[in-house]
């Protein structure tokens, strides 16, 4: 019954900025999947490449550390959030009737 969250969340990360796995980590967390290890978002990272919704690079060495690599979002990425929102969005409305259809029933089996 879990929707598959990862994809939108990783792309909408990357549609606001460019990002390595770590900060992408930190997305995930804040929208409550803080349960997914580090190697589900990796190869979902590299289907997203496979696809075509998302490019990355090697950064330069730096003084925080070893080389990461950095993820970009693609026109085709682009495009498939989009496509990903307008789902949210019909889902939403579909469980706010469900959610209000229940409530109703229970009010109308437990009145006092």
């Amino acid at each position: 019954m879990r929707l598959r969250l990862i994809d939108p969340i990783i792309l909408l990360s990357l549609h606001q900025e460019p990002a390595h796995g770590y900060s992408l980590m930190e997305a995930l967390n804040k929208y409550g999947l803080v349960q997914i290890d580090i190697s589900v978002l990796y190869r979902t990272l590299h289907q997203m490449e496979d696809m075509g919704w998302v490019t990355s690079f090697q950064e330069q060495e730096s003084s925080q550390g070893p080389p990461r690599r950095v993820y970009h979002i693609t026109t085709d990425g682009e495009n498939v959030l989009a496509q990903y929102i307008s789902d949210l969005e019909m889902r939403k409305d579909a469980m706010q009737r469900i959610i209000g259809d229940y409530q109703e029933h229970i009010k109308g089996n437990h009145t006092d």
